[in-house]
């Protein structure tokens, strides 16, 4: 998907345009980025119709539960999901969950900037800067009076993995390995 635009980026403008122009790219701790998707789409924190299937589907596989009048007040706890993940190796229907590296080292993608999110309410001014825009912030950033290192999701983080049993971190480790490694990241 991101091969394509780019490559429609270059026909449409040329080569040395698109590699002429900034570009960056915003990336997350992923065990953060793995506790945050869960918390959007599975907790129950909030209503996610599109998501409730796929939730019902992993209490089923995970706990063994097929009543389906039970079923519907159940939620997946992060161990249901982490160990589903891992039965399925680790790979999920959707892109959310996908090793943020996939998208990152795409052909022709160079980046002048990559900015962890965790610290992007400050390493954004520079980027905007950069392309004169001045007075904003990135989507996403996290508010300029909250540590990275307190928010709910990098929380839970550190709280939940370290209830699994080490061979699910371990191998959920090592789907996202390379994501830990090119940006960086501590591995709590």
């Amino acid at each position: 998907f991101a091969n394509h635009r780019i490559k429609g980026m270059i026909e449409a403008h040329g080569r040395s345009t698109v590699n002429g122009a900034y570009s960056f790219a915003v990336v997350r701790n992923p065990w953060t980025r793995l506790v945050s998707g869960y918390r959007d789409l599975f907790y129950g924190e909030k209503k996610n119709d599109q998501y409730r299937a796929i939730g019902i589907h992993i209490v089923r596989e995970m706990r063994g539960i097929t009543d389906p009048e039970r079923l519907q007040d159940l939620h997946p706890t992060f161990a249901d999901y982490a160990k589903w993940l891992v039965k399925k190796g680790s790979h999920h229907h959707d892109r959310y969950f996908y090793p943020q590296v996939i998208d990152l080292c795409i052909p022709h993608a160079m980046y002048d900037f990559i900015i962890p999110l965790e610290h992007s309410e400050v390493l954004s001014k520079k980027v905007l800067s950069a392309i004169n825009l001045h007075g904003t912030y990135l989507l996403g950033s996290y508010d300029k009076s909250s540590d990275p290192r307190y928010q709910k999701s990098t929380l839970h983080a550190k709280e939940w993995l370290s209830l699994l049993d080490s061979d699910v971190t371990d191998r959920l480790y090592s789907f996202y390995k390379a994501d830990f490694m090119l940006m960086n990241y501590s591995n709590f």
